[in-house]
């Protein structure tokens, strides 16, 4: 699952994935998998053990024109997607894993990324 690719449609703001190369279209146009880059300092994203799980958060404008569409948590064997919404608040709640990668789509920054490891 490390190797998964995100394509994001710029017309309506599908998010699909694939684990594979693949050949993707959406509203009539050809999708190129989305590059992720590290998070800046700024932009990551804040995660706290709270019962059991992480619960993950971030200061990130959630406006109609700026806002983080999608967050996924991917490992070697499992990728769990979790739908934000403008104008909410960026929070989630995931089981408490002890490594892995947050992923991140945001309609102006693009997909950025952390990778996260339980102390």
């Amino acid at each position: 699952m490390k190797k998964i690719r995100f394509y994001v449609c710029r017309e309506c703001g599908n998010i699909i994935t694939a684990t594979s190369e693949a050949a993707v279209t959406c509203c009539g146009k050809t999708l190129t998998p989305e590059v992720p880059q590290p998070a800046p300092e700024g932009e990551r994203l804040q995660l706290e053990e709270i019962d059991g799980e992480w619960y993950v958060t971030a200061d990130h404008p959630m406006t109609k024109e700026h806002y983080i569409s999608v967050a996924a948590y991917i490992s070697d064997s499992t990728v769990m997607l979790f739908k934000q919404y403008p104008e909410w608040n960026m929070q989630f709640r995931m089981p408490l894993c002890r490594a892995g990668r947050l992923v991140w789509y945001c309609t102006k920054c693009g997909l950025l990324y952390q990778d996260i490891r339980r102390k």
